[in-house]
């Protein structure tokens, strides 16, 4: 599928997604009633989870969870405006056998989509800390044979950590860092199982693994400096892009500003993804979200201070 092919229907998601309830409903009537009605009455009675498998916009069947991928079993993808944004910016920028790093997958959306682009030639790391949902990711990778999944944190540290799984609906939450959660309305009625997960350093295992990744993406939930302090020879001796997902100060965001000022002490650059997918330099990415009233953003860090 050609890449201009893959925006088009990336842009029906989108579509979909900024339409009306009522319109959402039109798109697919049975599969939305079913999905809305585990999830607001089922699923808060019992908290027990439901597999599903959807086709995705870039025409693969993706296995998931419900009800916390209820957007991608709608509309084929991740319906928020920013995961709108780094889809493109992916289709953009992932080529044939390049080389993609997802670090905190979850049931690995953004994975098969790189596997996508890159072709049988090219590879994708995804790495997933939380048991729970690494067997579905590790469902959803056996799909293309480019994909390597690990049940794995990422950190500056090789050791045993302790790590927080909440139910299904807050899933994309699971974090090593739990007290960023403790003021949210919801904590205390989906509360996380506390595990303990091995870790690993990324500069040590893309050494051994001889492979130089273009782009890496990072959603950690609080644990984003520990990552990039754990790729700092790499990042020092490469130019990768870094897309972070970056949390307003209001949510936060401690671990954020640490792994910005490492990635600018390294020579790397902030930037917002536009509608298109294109690149648009940042003076300061806590700014950029204070200013549009935004909770969150991807963005994404380059050496070359004029990317696009």
């Amino acid at each position: 599928m050609t890449k201009n092919k893959l925006i088009k229907k990336l842009n029906r998601v989108e579509k979909i997604a900024s339409a009306s309830k009522f319109q959402r409903m039109l798109t697919h009537p049975l599969k939305y009633f079913n999905a809305i009605l585990f999830r607001e009455i089922i699923y808060k009675r019992s908290k027990a989870e439901k597999a599903v498998s959807c086709k995705t916009f870039f025409d693969v069947r993706m296995n998931l969870l419900l009800p916390s991928s209820t957007d991608i079993y709608l509309t084929g993808g991740k319906s928020h405006d920013s995961e709108i944004r780094l889809a493109k910016f992916l289709i953009n920028n992932l080529g044939a056998a390049d080389t993609f790093v997802d670090v905190g997958a979850h049931y690995g959306y953004f994975s098969l989509l790189g596997s996508k682009l890159i072709g049988n030639n090219g590879s994708v790391y995804s790495f997933e800390a939380s048991p729970t949902t690494y067997k579905v990711l590790s469902k959803n990778s056996k799909i293309e044979t480019n994909i390597y999944s690990f049940n794995l944190a990422v950190s500056d540290e090789v050791s045993s950590l302790k790590f927080y799984e909440f139910p299904n609906l807050y899933s994309e939450y699971n974090t090593l860092e739990i007290d960023q959660f403790k003021n949210e309305n919801w904590f205390s009625e989906y509360k996380p199982n506390e595990i303990n997960i091995q870790s690993i350093i990324l500069d040590d295992f893309l050494s051994d693994e001889k492979v130089y990744p273009k782009i890496f993406k990072i959603d950690v939930e609080g644990a984003e400096n520990k990552v990039i302090n754990g790729l700092s020879n790499y990042l020092t001796k490469n130019a990768p892009f870094v897309v972070i997902e970056y949390l307003s100060e209001e949510r936060g965001n401690k671990e954020h500003q640490e792994a910005v000022n490492k990635l600018n002490s390294m020579g790397y650059f902030s930037f917002v993804i536009d509608k298109t997918g294109k690149l648009r330099k940042l003076e300061s990415a806590s700014k950029y979200l204070e200013g549009n009233n935004l909770e969150s953003d991807n963005i994404v860090f380059s050496k070359n201070k004029n990317a696009k």
